[in-house]
């Protein structure tokens, strides 16, 4: 169980780094990003998506537990729109815009879910969970912010997802430390 604990934590770190960093990169260069517009939201989309998606693919099939098929799932979605991102990213970008953010919104919709039901399964045996529910609460409204409203401009949508990806990898990253800690024996049995 600890070895199921110490990968759980490897795939959240590893997943919270690369949306911070997908954040900060359209934080950071937005000149670049809104100047290649679609282009570059694409290539930066479709790295962290492969990351993230790859990550979420290991972290469910080294731990089968709980949700862990739908989990694979989520990941594999994530990693395929990352290869179709980065395989052809100008026509990814000018004809699929929109299946572009609603597959970013299911994916963090079910993420979140996710994310909500393990914080309530594990509310007696970690300290803490409440940064579980958090990040899944974030990740849904997030997602139903996306399938309700619609993006005329990828500058709108540059605007929000950064702030998603800060606040949903920072509780990533800070997950991974609870569970790390957890599986050495700190946290409540």
């Amino acid at each position: 169980m600890k070895s199921v604990m110490e990968q759980s934590s490897q795939a959240l770190m590893l997943r919270g780094v690369a949306a911070i960093i997908f954040a900060l990169m359209l934080i950071i260069v937005p000149g670049m990003t809104l100047a290649a517009g679609a282009f570059s939201f694409v290539i930066l989309f479709g790295v962290y998506a492969l990351v993230d998606g790859l990550s979420t693919v290991w972290g469910s099939v080294k731990n089968r537990e709980g949700h862990w098929v739908l989990m694979l799932l989520v990941g594999i979605v994530s990693a395929v729109a990352g290869l179709l991102a980065l395989g052809n990213p100008v026509v990814f970008g000018t004809l699929t815009l929109a299946i572009l953010i609603n597959l970013f919104a299911f994916k963090a919709i079910i993420g979140g879910g996710l994310e909500i039901i393990s914080a309530f399964r594990l509310r007696e045996e970690i300290d803490n969970e409440w940064l579980l529910g958090l990040s899944g609460i974030v990740s849904l409204v997030f997602g139903l912010m996306l399938l309700l409203n619609t993006f005329e401009t990828v500058a709108t949508l540059l605007l929000i997802v950064p702030f998603y990806l800060l606040v949903a990898g920072a509780m990533q990253i800070a997950l991974s430390f609870k569970v790390r800690s957890w599986s050495s024996g700190k946290a409540k049995a």
